[in-house]
């Protein structure tokens, strides 16, 4: 039997929600799963030239453990991976490979993992919940964890479109943690704190009006901005074209842009604004409205 598994990207944090907030975007990786007599993977698009392709692959140790939530040992598996999700752009790549890996594994094992249990588990492995909410229930998420994970689903305006700014060379996440401040100040926590109530807030009552004051943040995206100078000014010519909302995408260096008008202007903009620096391409993206899904 060959199953095949779906998971969106995500962007996370949507600019002061850090490690919380996060957006799944119809852009997909794919795994085919099926018993095999010895491992055996095979990797097509995104990091066809990078990632393992062997039992360390991060999708085959995913499904690996997701097989062993029958409480069976896993057989080997021949995995095939279609990426379409740039790695180390903060498109949430790795997420995909733990919730489809998952996913996988125990769909084959003959495990209907809730989406609860799977988001738990993908949390555990990932290490906070932002990117794997969305991958798991499509459309915009606040996830915490809390005696597992708790994610509640954020509505989110039908005219709005993400542009993402993504740039050609990769960010690893790691690196963008690890350049941010241990503590941060009173100030900056509720000022964060205060964006990002907005942000829900306005998400859910339809006030685009409030995106901008509600996107900004002093957590994360001016630290990061040492490892993405042009941040800043991409930023910026986002939002003076037109963007509702401008922000770092996840840990970088993609950007992201929300937008109801003025989309190509937008896009023009952010391009121009990275200049030769920092080389990309804009992906005009709409929002996932379904997670992970057994295909």
């Amino acid at each position: 039997m060959t199953l095949s598994v779906r998971v969106p990207a995500s962007s996370a944090n949507l600019g002061p929600g850090f490690d919380c907030l996060g957006l799944a975007l119809a852009l997909y990786n794919r795994i085919r799963i099926a018993e095999a007599s010895t491992p055996h993977v095979v990797v097509n698009g995104e990091g066809e030239h990078d990632l393992r392709r062997d039992p360390s692959n991060l999708a085959y140790r995913c499904a690996t453990i997701g097989y062993q939530l029958s409480g069976r040992a896993a057989p080997a598996f021949a995995l095939e991976l279609h990426n379409a999700v740039p790695l180390s752009r903060g498109l949430g790549s790795s997420s995909t490979a733990i919730v489809g890996g998952l996913l996988a594994g125990a769909a084959l094992a003959g495990v209907a993992l809730s989406p609860d249990e799977l988001v738990t588990k993908a949390a555990e492995i990932e290490g906070h919940p932002d990117n794997v909410a969305p991958a798991v229930y499509g459309g915009c998420t606040v996830a915490v964890i809390a005696d597992g994970v708790r994610v509640a689903p954020i509505p989110f305006p039908a005219e709005l479109t993400a542009l993402v700014f993504v740039p050609s060379r990769r960010l690893s996440t790691a690196k963008a943690r690890g350049v941010l401040p241990e503590t941060v100040s009173r100030a900056d926590a509720v000022f964060n704190l205060g964006r990002t109530a907005l942000l829900v807030a306005a998400l859910c009552t339809n006030r685009l009006d409030l995106l901008a004051l509600a996107g900004e943040d002093r957590l994360h995206q001016d630290a990061r901005a040492a490892l993405i100078p042009a941040l800043p000014r991409v930023l910026d010519a986002a939002r003076q074209a037109g963007a509702r909302l401008a922000a770092l995408s996840g840990a970088g260096p993609s950007i992201l842009a929300l937008a109801d008008d003025r989309i190509e202007d937008i896009a023009a903009a952010m391009t121009a604004a990275a200049g030769s620096d920092l080389p990309g391409r804009v992906l005009r993206l709409a929002v996932a409205p379904k997670g992970a899904t057994v295909e």
